[in-house]
């Protein structure tokens, strides 16, 4: 990001260059056109019109064809040397700040291709000054909660993401439609402390939902109508997920879906979760929005975490703790470092428009 200017996104700048391509493939022409009619007499005007009506359905489709062909050049071009060199950068700074077993993948034209070789050289050769940065950062980090230990008057949301405590959770749920009678099953949810994930201190139950599951729910989450039944009920599982959340920030993966449960639940439970709320798949669009795709899934394959037994509560919710501490580093590359600060950068992210 450049220090001083307007800073363009992708988007904007080929926008920006369709605009030129057109007007520079379309332009001379009219111009000229324009020029000609305006010092033409009545009866050349009248011929070049004749002439204009038989050609036009020709001219119109060889122009159009030519845009056509001067648009997928200009998208090829753009895929390949903008767009792939801005989703590039983004994996290079993955790779230098939060995962050192990623390496970008050599592709693109050769001379592309030779500067990516080099970048994964030189990322072999430094590879053991990582544990240095490592180093700093800690530092960093304590020098961050020693200042706000010392600061009694800040708020949460003034504070570094390093300092605060999270309760990373994760539901698992009948179908997929939380306004159209699907019930909760699962939560599963651990804390984030200093830097590290509370294994000892985790939250997991099952929950009776009263009603069967989907089988669609059931192929992805393996848990079935039997192994919930009897279970306690909605009421009882949301107070005691309450007291161990309550004085931290919530935690999710596309949490929207989640939260959008838990507030349907509100009137019948009165249990209300009104501390801060952070959704790991708006700060990955955030820390790295060119890449492709921003699931569960994409980012732990990006920032190289692993969690075994994958799709219950826990395991997810542990995967997405793991993802954020690999993108604290990463947003504070972009100068995000504070709670209000993820939050307001979330808020401007496509995924923030999701509603269920």
């Amino acid at each position: 990001m450049a220090p001083h200017g307007i800073v363009m996104t992708v988007r904007t700048r080929y926008m920006i260059a369709a605009a030129l391509l057109l007007l520079l493939m379309a332009g001379p022409f009219v111009a000229s056109g324009v020029v000609a009619w305006a010092e033409a007499t009545l009866d050349h005007r009248a011929i070049f019109t004749h002439y204009f009506h038989r050609i036009m359905p020709i001219g119109a489709g060889l122009t159009v064809l030519a845009l056509l062909l001067g648009f997928l050049i200009l998208n090829r071009l753009f895929r390949q040397y903008v767009t792939g060199m801005a989703a590039m950068v983004e994996r290079l700074t993955v790779m230098l700040v939060s995962n050192r077993d990623l390496r970008l993948e050599e592709q693109g034209p050769p001379e592309l291709r030779q500067v990516i070789g080099a970048m994964n050289r030189l990322a072999d050769q430094r590879d053991h000054k990582i544990d240095e940065i490592e180093e700093q950062i800690t530092d960093q980090q304590s020098m961050y909660a020693a200042i706000c230990e010392g600061s009694k008057s800040g708020t949460d949301l003034e504070r570094p993401l390093s300092t605060l405590v999270y309760t990373a959770f994760d539901t698992e749920t009948t179908g997929l439609q939380p306004s159209g009678g699907d019930e909760i099953i699962q939560i599963g949810a651990l804390r984030v402390e200093n830097g590290s994930l509370c294994l000892d201190d985790k939250f997991e139950n099952l929950i009776d939902p009263g009603r069967a599951i989907n089988p669609e729910s059931l192929a992805v989450h393996g848990i079935s109508d039997d192994m919930v039944r009897g279970k306690p009920a909605i009421g009882a599982v949301l107070p005691d997920f309450h007291r161990y959340s309550e004085q931290s920030v919530l935690l999710g993966h596309n949490v929207a879906f989640d939260m959008r449960f838990l507030q349907i639940k509100e009137r019948a439970t009165g249990v209300v979760f009104s501390q801060p709320v952070l959704d790991t798949l708006l700060l990955s669009a955030v820390a790295y929005p060119n890449q492709e795709h921003h699931s569960l899934e994409s980012s732990m394959a990006l920032l190289g975490v692993s969690i075994e037994h994958r799709h219950s509560a826990f395991s997810d919710a542990e995967a997405t703790a793991q993802i954020f501490l690999k993108l604290v580093p990463l947003l504070a590359e972009r100068h995000i470092i504070t709670l209000g600060q993820a939050i307001e950068a979330s808020k401007k992210t496509p995924y923030a428009r999701l509603k269920y």
